[in-house]
């Protein structure tokens, strides 16, 4: 009987892909507004806000400046919210939201780089309550999100304790 020897001295490889607008169709985070706001987390004018700042996400992306104002937006959008809700809220939406807009192309993708033995990663610049299920879903071994910061109440501050965008991600 043959045995397969593994070679640690090969290194690692690995594909990144970028979440928003390329594994799925729209942005992650602002696909799940109607759930928060459903939930109690945003106002009918803020989940109308999200969805004009969706439109313009996907009519011609964002440049940096837009990049900016988006993190400040939503960074004070989610201050005060309970990070156990916001789970809840994604895991009880998650399927139902994200199946219709994951791009089968890139779902063949991941699948052929983990057949070739690669690891995979998924990067966003939504928050890592919303990426990691999403990746979890599509079989990524890592993610690569913005991290916000926790108070000791389990709620939101506010602050951004890592922001997942530009040449530091």
């Amino acid at each position: 009987m043959l045995g397969l020897v593994e070679n640690h001295s090969l290194p690692r490889t690995a594909a990144f892909f970028d979440l928003d607008k390329t594994v799925i169709a729209k942005s992650s985070t602002l696909t799940f507004s109607k759930s928060f706001y459903r939930g109690g987390l945003i106002s009918r004018r803020a989940a109308l806000r999200t969805a004009y700042i969706q439109f313009v996400f996907l009519a011609g992306g964002a440049d940096h400046d837009q990049m900016e104002r988006m993190r400040e937006y939503l960074s004070a959008l989610c201050k005060g919210w309970n990070v156990a809700q916001v789970k809840e809220l994604v895991a009880e939406t998650l399927h139902d939201l994200i199946d219709p807009i994951i791009y089968d192309e890139a779902a063949s993708l991941i699948e052929a780089h983990h057949a070739a033995g690669r690891d995979v990663v998924i990067v966003s610049t939504s928050g890592a309550e919303v990426v990691e299920p999403i990746g979890e879903m599509l079989g990524a071994d890592r993610v690569v999100a913005t991290r916000m910061v926790v108070g000791e109440d389990g709620c939101f501050t506010g602050e951004v304790e890592y922001y997942a965008y530009g040449p530091t991600t």
